[in-house]
C-alpha cells in the first residue's frame, strides 16, 4: 500500500486527509542526452593538445594513425572523438548508414558521439569575435595562431557566417551485424596507380600541374603560377607509391597555402605537408612511416632552433586537411 495525503474543501476551510492506495508512484526513466556540442568541441581540443606535446615523432604518428581510418567520413574533432570514445573503430556509419549497407546496429550497442552542423547558419558580431581573441591570448596563443582560429571558427573570408552545431549518435562496423541477402560492400582496396591518377585528377582541377623532372634532386615542388599554385612532380616510369607519396605532399602544401603563410617557418609547413601525406597514406593502406618519420624530424628539429614546435592548431589543419583529400579522392572513386 502507498500512503499519500490529499486536500478536501469545507466551505472555507481546508483538510488534508490520508489516504492509502495500491496505486504505485510512476517511475521517470531519466534518458541520458549525451554530451553536449560545447563539451565535445572542448574534448576534441584537449586531444589535439595532448598530441602537441608528444615529443617524439615515431609516436607521433602512431598516435595519429589510429585517426586515419575515420577522415575519410568525418572531421578531424569528430576523429578524435571517435577515438577517444571507441579506440578500435575502424569504419564508422550512422544507424541509418548502416541500414543502407544491409547491416543492422546490435541490440545494446553504445553509440558514439559525433558533432553534426544543424539549421541556418548564423552571422556573429564583432563583440563574440572579440571576445574569442581575448580569451585565445589568454590562454598563450600567439596573434598568428588566433588569427588562422578566427578565421576557421567565424569564417571571415567568407562573410562572417558560422554554423550551429548538435550531436549525432554513430556506430562502429564491429557494432553491426549482416542482413541475410542484403549486405552490401563497405569499402575497396585502392591501387597506388588509380589513387595517383584520381589525385591528380582532383589537383588539376585547383592548380596547374606538371610531370616532370627536376635537377635539384627534389622529387616536387609547389611554386607560384599566373594562375595561382602550381605543383610540379618527378615521375618516373613504372613508379607509383613514390610519385603517389610526392603528389600528396605537395597538393597538401598548396590546399595550407604555405606559399602564403609567411608567419608560418618552413619547418612547420614541411611537417604540416607531410603529416597529411602519412594520414592520407594511412588511410588508403600504404604505410609511409619510415619516410615521413625522418624528414618531420628533420624538419621539427629545424623548427625548433627558431623556438617553434607543432601546436594542436598545426594538427588541426593537419588532420583537416587530410580529410578533405581523402573525402575527394573517394568520392570519385565511388
Amino acid at each position: 500500500m502507498v500512503q499519500k495525503w490529499i486536500t478536501k474543501k469545507n466551505g472555507n476551510e481546508n483538510k488534508h486527509v490520508k489516504i492509502e492506495t495500491e496505486r504505485k508512484p510512476r517511475e521517470v526513466q531519466i534518458q541520458d542526452i549525451g554530451p553536449t556540442p560545447a563539451q565535445l568541441e572542448k574534448q576534441a581540443w584537449n586531444l589535439l593538445g595532448d598530441l602537441s606535446k608528444i615529443t617524439t615523432v615515431d609516436q607521433l604518428l602512431l598516435q595519429m594513425r589510429k585517426y586515419s581510418g575515420t577522415l575519410g567520413d568525418y572531421s578531424g574533432f569528430n576523429s578524435l572523438l571517435i577515438g577517444m570514445q571507441n579506440p578500435n573503430a575502424t569504419i564508422v556509419r550512422s544507424r541509418n548508414e548502416w541500414k543502407y549497407f544491409g547491416r543492422e546496429v546490435n541490440d545494446g550497442a553504445l553509440p558514439i558521439s559525433v558533432l553534426y552542423p544543424v539549421g541556418v547558419a548564423h552571422k556573429d558580431g564583432p563583440g563574440k569575435v572579440k571576445d574569442f581573441i581575448e580569451k585565445k591570448r589568454e590562454e598563450g596563443l600567439s596573434d598568428e595562431a588566433i588569427e588562422e582560429l578566427v578565421r576557421d571558427k567565424f569564417n571571415t573570408a567568407g562573410g562572417g557566417f558560422t554554423k550551429v552545431f548538435s550531436t549525432g549518435k554513430v556506430y562502429d562496423i564491429s557494432q553491426t551485424t549482416p542482413i541475410p541477402g542484403k549486405a552490401r560492400p563497405v569499402e575497396e582496396a585502392v591501387k597506388a596507380t588509380s589513387l595517383y591518377n584520381t589525385l591528380k585528377k582532383i589537383a588539376r582541377e585547383h592548380y596547374t600541374v606538371e610531370e616532370s623532372t627536376i635537377d635539384n634532386g627534389a622529387r616536387g615542388y609547389t611554386a607560384h603560377s599566373g594562375e595561382g599554385q602550381k605543383i610540379v612532380v618527378m615521375k618516373i616510369p613504372g613508379e607509383d607509391v613514390n610519385v603517389l607519396h610526392t603528389l600528396i605532399h605537395e597538393m597538401s602544401h598548396a590546399r595550407l597555402e604555405h606559399l602564403y603563410r609567411k608567419e608560418l617557418p618552413r619547418g612547420l609547413a614541411e611537417s604540416e605537408a607531410e603529416l597529411s601525406t602519412y594520414l592520407v597514406g594511412a588511410h588508403f593502406g600504404f604505410n609511409f612511416r619510415e619516410d615521413s618519420a625522418a624528414y618531420i624530424k628533420g624538419w621539427l628539429d629545424d623548427a625548433k632552433k627558431n623556438g617553434k614546435g607543432l601546436g594542436k592548431e598545426n594538427l588541426d589543419r593537419v588532420m583537416n586537411n587530410a580529410r578533405w583529400l581523402i573525402g575527394e579522392i573517394l568520392y570519385r572513386l565511388n
